[in-house]
């Protein structure tokens, strides 16, 4: 979800940062998103030009950091040569089969170019070059069903993951049955994300559901420590009875068959993968009569995630996931991030900083100007050391935020007036770099 997208006059539809976010205008900017027949019918009509190069806001995503840092140390810093670094845009409304196919097309070419210059360079034999993939989030869904399904293996040598959802969002369900955590009207965010292939892609695909059909529980009560064997896969039935499309839930069923059934046939290539972690994340979902209402546990255990992205559905099995404390949106921007994509690219290991102190963050996704609200610091329920700042991202004002109260197991602060606008809220503490998450401040109507 960290490409540009522009329509075919060139005006960017998606990766603005704009100076104030009002309800009308994020309506106009989301019904402009709208997957048309024509989209589904592989005639698009938005073009992705380039990963994102300023903070944007996706309404029931939160927001998300620029991919320039990582791209800038990977052109400079990490690669022989700058050319052998390429950026891959996707339309990530669009399904990962049809930008998978895009990016087998993107692989071969980059291929060919970059063993030309390894052979005028002499860098290396041109015939032991293969490309080595870096995805963030859903775009480590397309590498894996380029590679797989497609056949993309023979030229690809390593695929690093920050963030990727193998086994989906509950987060992306709540999106589709309530848009909930939208600044606009609920039923611009929920009529967008009705009508993407690549959301439903995103769908849970765990033991994730209680209640519903088959599950004999119809009362939410105490669904969230209900045992292991009352969970269940979430099904194309429980996406239509919340309002889903049948043809798309289907669709996106039967891609993820083929990747599942493509992986488990043999060897999947290597996979390293970066996985949030230490932050409040949807987990389960409870649906009866079609209601749903949604848990930050899984049978009562919180195993955390990125915010997004629960823990354990961000690694497939027999691979070794190197955990961070980091929010969805920013886990490509952080400097622990950067080191494991490097040490991967080269073959080393650096472990976590000295003084390292986990925490969690949890910010609301949007706010209205002038109304106060709440952030809260997991992990710890001592203030010494810990500081919440927030940036405005249209002028870098810097605020800091007075000192967290002990509530419980946890630290509470309470955030000074914000201007409308976008804001990158931080929590630092320990060796870590900050934990961070990007905020909408709207205009009251």
């Amino acid at each position: 979800m960290g490409s540009e997208l522009v329509d075919a006059d060139g005006e960017v539809i998606w990766g603005l940062s704009p100076k104030v976010l009002a309800k009308a205008w994020l309506t106009a900017r989301m019904n402009g998103l709208l997957v048309s027949e024509a989209d589904l019918e592989g005639r698009p009509r938005l073009r992705p030009t380039r990963l994102l190069r300023s903070p944007a806001f996706l309404p029931g995503f939160h927001g998300l950091e620029p991919y320039s840092s990582l791209l800038r140390r990977l052109s400079e810093e990490i690669a022989i040569d700058p050319r052998a670094v390429s950026e891959f845009a996707y339309d990530w409304r669009l399904s990962i089969e049809h930008n998978a196919r895009l990016l087998v097309t993107r692989c071969s070419e980059h291929l060919e170019r970059w063993r030309s210059i390894v052979a005028t360079a002499r860098y290396c034999d041109p015939a032991e070059v293969r490309v080595a993939l870096v995805c963030h989030s859903m775009g480590g869904l397309v590498a894996r069903y380029a590679e797989n399904v497609l056949d993309a293996r023979s030229m690809v040598s390593r695929t690093i993951t920050l963030g990727t959802p193998f086994f989906g969002s509950v987060k992306a369900l709540q999106m589709l049955a309530s848009g909930k955590g939208a600044p606009v009207p609920q039923r611009a965010a929920r009529g967008l994300a009705l009508t993407c292939p690549g959301v439903y892609d995103l769908l849970p695909r765990y033991r994730c559901v209680v209640g519903g059909p088959s599950s004999g529980q119809s009362s939410s009560q105490d669904w969230t420590t209900s045992p292991a064997a009352d969970a269940r896969l979430l099904s194309v039935e429980d996406v239509v009875s919340l309002g889903g499309r049948k043809e798309l839930a289907n669709a996106a069923a039967a891609r993820h068959a083929r990747l599942t059934a493509s992986t488990s046939a043999g060897d999947a290539g290597i996979l390293y993968p970066l996985v949030g972690a230490q932050q409040p994340t949807l987990q389960s979902v409870f649906i009866h009569d079609g209601e749903c209402a949604f848990a930050e546990s899984l049978q009562g255990v919180d195993h955390g995630g990125d915010g997004t992205v629960y823990r354990q559905a961000a690694a497939p099995p027999g691979s070794v996931a190197f955990p961070l404390p980091q929010r969805h949106g920013a886990l490509a921007k952080t400097a622990e991030t950067i080191t494991f994509v490097r040490d991967k690219l080269i073959g080393a290991d650096t472990g976590p900083p000295l003084g390292t102190r986990p925490v969690g963050l949890r910010v609301p996704a949007d706010v209205p100007a002038g109304k106060p609200f709440e952030v809260w610091v997991s992990g710890t329920n001592d203030p010494a050391g810990v500081a919440v700042t927030s940036t405005e991202l249209d002028n870098g004002g810097r605020t800091n935020w007075s000192a967290g109260r002990r509530r419980d197991s946890q630290l509470l602060f309470m955030a000074p007036s914000l201007r409308p606008g976008l804001h990158r809220v931080e929590v630092k503490s320990g060796g870590y770099s900050a934990v961070s998450e990007i905020m909408l401040v709207w205009d009251l109507p």
